[in-house]
Order: C-alpha cells, then structure tokens, then sequence
C-alpha cells in the first residue's frame, strides 16, 4: 500500500498585466514523499529579477536560493531529490533544473520537441536554459522521456494529457485518503476546474455546470483540453492547480476538493508592497 505526501512549496510569485491591472501568480513547485523517494514535481522559475529582465513583469522568489530555502524547510538539500517530474517546460515551471544534476527528469518526449520548437504564442514560454540542461542529459540516470502515460512508482501514476501543451503530464498520487492530481497548468485555477460553482469562482457560470472552462494558452484544441480535464478528474480524488493561492499546503492532513469560498484568492488583489 503505497503512502504518499504531497506538499505544497510557494517559491513566489508574478504580478501579471490584466486587463488594466495586474494579476498576481504565485508559482508553486510540489514534493512528493513515501519514505523511498523524494520526488520533486516542477522546478519553478528562475531568480525574479531574470524574469524582470526578460518579460519585463515584476515580482518575487524564484532561482536557487528560493527553491534551497523551501527544501531545506522540509528536511532536504537538493542532492536529496531523486526525481523531478516536468509537468511541462514553460519558464515558470522547469527552470532551475540545473540546481539537480543527479536528479532523474521525468518529462514527455512530446514536452522536449514542443520546447525545440514551440507554437508561435508559446515561444517565450520556453527558455534555451531549459532546453539546454534537458539536452545535456543524456545519461539514463539522469532524464527519462515518456511515450505517454507511466507508472513511475507504485502509487505514482504519470497521464500525458495534451492541452496546455503537446507534451502535458499530470502525477495521480496515491495518498491514505485517496488519488491526488497535481493538475499544473492543465487547470491554473480552480475556477477552471468547478466553472459553476460559487466557492470556486465569484463569477460562477451555470452554463459550465457540465464541463470545464479551458485556458488561453494552448496547443491542441478546446475538445482536446475538455477531454484531458476530464479524464484527470475521472482518474483522482481531489485537484491541485498551479497558480492558485487557495490550494492544500499538506495533502493529505489537508483535503479539499474545492474551497471553502473565493476567500483568499488573491489573485487580483493589489501585490504587497516591498516593505510588507
């Protein structure tokens, strides 16, 4: 029986233009434990002064210092990860890759020859650092490209869900209170996964009682990404989105598959000032 963790580890945040404001993106990266394995699913994004740098959005965390300090709190030094599970290779998600060499990368063959060359709207999404270090890999130990889905290890089932991007894979953790998916992308926001319901979103749609509300950037089409939502859901307990701020810390002592309300979605408040 297996008897995985998952814990939830905030390395920062983007303060994203939307509309005439901004959104607020925390960027999560998640570890997964059962007393064998440390597994360490996405790898966040660079030091936030790079991303300001490059796509001129603020913020803060990311880099090695940031994703050391959160492992650290947790017990762990880099050296103590043994795989790394790329739910897909956009910037915010598998940077860092570097701080891992001993690491086994777990990531869609798809994944690799969308990161060479990427859907036109997608191509700042991925980084030549990224794309550089998944090259260099060539020792069996040290990357394993997926043909689909996989069971990584017992409890630790792997879906490649084309959406987001060609290459998307979603982790099913099996836990002692049942199967968690760390949704990433697939679904950002859990007004993405429970469109119609009210403690997901304050602008609920009855129209979406029956399906999903699909995201913006993607590589395959609305039915393609309606269909992957589905058979994520249909295949766990509960769904941990990438960016949203409410989602479990601690899983399973904490377990919820929606939120009690909207609050604490901040992703439209104002970002904290830096002396806060």
């Amino acid at each position: 029986m297996s008897n995985w963790t998952v814990t939830s580890l905030r390395i920062g945040e983007l303060y994203l233009p939307h509309g005439a404001g901004l959104q607020r993106d925390p960027i999560h990266v998640w570890l997964a434990r059962d007393g064998q394995h440390n597994v360490l699913i996405d790898t966040g994004m660079a030091d936030v002064a790079l991303v300001t740098k490059r796509l001129k959005v603020e913020g803060w965390g990311g880099g090695h210092a940031t994703l050391t300090k959160v492992l650290a709190e947790e017990g762990l030094t880099p050296g103590d990860i043994d795989h790394i599970v790329l739910t897909h290779g956009h910037f915010d998600h598998a940077e860092n890759l570097d701080l891992f060499p001993d690491a086994c990368v777990v990531i869609q063959r798809d994944e690799i020859s969308h990161a060479a060359d990427p859907v036109p709207s997608q191509r700042i999404y991925y980084w030549a650092s990224t794309i550089g270090n998944l090259v260099a890999r060539r020792r069996g130990s040290q990357i394993r490209a997926l043909d689909g889905d996989c069971d990584l290890f017992e409890g630790f089932r792997i879906l490649k869900v084309p959406s987001h991007t060609p290459g998307m894979q979603v982790p099913i953790i099996t836990t002692e209170k049942g199967k968690v998916a760390v949704a990433s992308d697939l679904g950002d926001h859990y007004r993405y996964w429970y469109p119609a319901d009210p403690r997901a979103t304050d602008r609920p749609q009855r129209s979406l009682s029956d399906a999903f509300m699909t995201g913006n950037i993607r590589s395959e089409s609305e039915r393609d990404w309606q269909a992957a939502m589905r058979r994520v859901r249909d295949a766990s307990d509960i769904v941990i989105p990438a960016h949203d701020f409410r989602i479990p810390v601690r899983v399973p002592e904490q377990w919820f598959a929606i939120p009690e309300s909207t609050a604490g979605d901040l992703a439209h408040e104002p970002p904290p000032s830096p002396t806060s």
